[in-house]
């Protein structure tokens, strides 16, 4: 069973901050006229990608996790977004300086959404993962790369909340391009059912195997997919030695209920504080 101390807290973070540094620096190299950058603020990091991409690829993580949040800090992010026509938007940890809300709210921010992040113990049990039957799971190598983001923006075009495509296919080539993620393909009777990754992230405190990208077919929903494709990355996570596993969404995603199944528990949730732009 995980249990959140301070030190778990702290290491979840900083697997959540290295993870967007390496998608902001892959934007980066895939589009080297972009300006894409991470700048360190504090103890977080802001990412800035693409104004069309949203919050997604444009926010700050782990502010607030190794020193006191500052209003000078909060000046140099919105100096970020802002011209962007973006709000600065901060994904903050419970666990953070306790001296954070104040600073936070004397600026004006307010929170406008809340993401939930989930932990999961490994051990040796989960290289024997139960089978699936009908789903065979196949590692992405460079024959099935196009196929992967093409499957990949497929699952994940039918949200409740719709995302543009064209952040769907930079989010699914990222993760190909990254040199610390596998990926997986998910098939039932020969054809792609579901898509899922796993970064490989070393922190200061330990590793952490994060699970991300994943996305079902709408045609075949319900049979198990996410499942399999979870179990599979447990494994391979703790085949390279890893004892802990982590994954981030929003607390309406479906992928929270797989989670669960899978074993994960909830670590915190995190609210999103957002300062718009001046008008």
């Amino acid at each position: 069973m995980l249990f959140t101390a301070p030190d778990i807290a702290r290491r979840l973070e900083a697997a959540e901050a290295l993870h967007v540094t390496r998608q902001a620096g892959t934007y980066a190299r895939l589009h080297p006229d972009s300006n894409a950058r991470t700048v360190a603020i504090g103890s977080g990091v802001a990412i800035v990608t693409d104004a069309a991409f949203g919050r997604k690829l444009n926010h700050v993580v782990g502010l607030g996790m190794g020193s006191p949040i500052t209003p000078d800090d909060l000046v140099a992010i919105e100096r970020l977004y802002h011209p962007r026509g973006l709000p600065a938007e901060i994904d903050l940890c419970p666990h953070a300086d306790s001296g954070a809300l104040d600073v936070l709210v004397e600026r004006g921010y307010r929170v406008n959404a809340f993401s939930n992040s989930f932990g999961r113990v490994l051990s040796d049990a989960d290289l024997a993962p139960p089978a699936s039957p009908g789903i065979e799971i196949r590692r992405v190598d460079a024959a099935l790369a196009e196929l992967f983001i093409a499957e990949c923006v497929a699952g994940f075009s039918v949200q409740a909340q719709r995302r543009p495509a064209a952040l769907l296919e930079i989010l699914a080539r990222i993760a190909l391009e990254r040199a610390d993620t596998t990926l997986f393909l998910a098939l039932i009777g020969g054809t792609v059912a579901g898509s899922a990754g796993t970064a490989l992230l070393e922190t200061a405190d330990g590793p952490v195997a994060h699970l991300h990208i994943a996305s079902t077919r709408p045609d075949h929903r319900g049979r198990g997919v996410q499942a399999a494709l979870l179990q599979a990355r447990l494994a391979d996570a703790r085949r390279a030695g890893l004892d802990l596993a982590s994954i981030s969404v929003r607390p309406t995603n479906t992928s929270a209920r797989n989670a669960e199944r899978a074993g994960f528990r909830l670590a915190f949730t995190k609210p999103t504080f957002s300062r718009p732009p001046p008008p």
